[in-house]
């Protein structure tokens, strides 16, 4: 150091401590810049309540618009296809539920928001494949794009209006809730087409209503991805 910057030291080292009403004061312009403007907040309740929530939305909204757009592939179903189908719905939507509420709940565990997502797309072909045949690509597309519209047309309602159970947390890592969102959403759009669409040759339901989720995950995700 050079001689004026010590001295400059010292003199500030040899200068007399602030007295206690000089350091109350700082103080208390300390507390109010940080804890004025605090406000109290509702508390967000239990992990298990917010996964309800989220599962109550997903069934209410899937079987409304299956109910409106009728449900004709409901009744084509046998007994087993509608018990397989309709509980591995339940079971990936509670997965995704349980992403959602771990993605707004700092140090709430490991993300699934991507596993949520990887169950929905490699289960439901490896069950349809199962439960449904018929591999014949006549009018493929021509039957399969107003099913992907249909079943996105309630998919990104359905997004748009769990946004608020999510902004009710605090999400750290938006792409990551926004993916899990989107996955909720797109089994709502998919647990629709099971109730609506009476096509039930496998290429069809593997491809077109499988699709369904993957887009609407993906677009969640890639709109969080630019946005933030």
């Amino acid at each position: 150091m050079k001689p004026d910057p010590i001295d400059d030291f010292l003199a500030k080292a040899a200068a007399p401590p602030p007295d206690a009403a000089t350091v109350r004061a700082g103080v208390e312009r300390a507390q109010s810049a940080v804890l004025g403007d605090l406000r109290p907040v509702r508390p967000l309740g239990s992990p298990v309540r917010s996964a309800l929530l989220f599962l109550a939305a997903f069934a209410a909204i899937a079987v409304l618009a299956g109910l409106i757009l009728g449900p004709h592939g409901f009744h084509v179903l046998s007994a087993l296809q509608r018990v397989l189908i309709f509980s591995a719905l339940c079971v990936a939507a509670a997965v995704a539920a349980l992403a959602c509420t771990r993605a707004m709940r700092p140090a709430s565990g490991a993300s699934l928001s991507f596993p949520s997502l990887l169950l929905a797309a490699v289960g439901f072909p490896v069950l349809f494949a199962f439960l449904f045949a018929g591999y014949n690509t006549l009018h493929f597309v021509h039957e399969g794009i107003p099913c992907l519209v249909a079943g996105l047309c309630v998919s990104i309602p359905t997004c748009l209006l769990l946004l608020p159970l999510l902004r009710r947390g605090f999400v750290l890592d938006r792409r990551q809730a926004a993916l899990a969102c989107g996955t909720l959403a797109g089994l709502a759009g998919l647990a629709m087409l099971e109730i609506h669409c009476p096509n039930l040759r496998a290429i069809h339901v593997m491809v077109w209503h499988v699709a369904v989720v993957l887009v609407s995950a993906v677009l969640a995700w890639a709109i969080a991805r630019l946005a933030w």
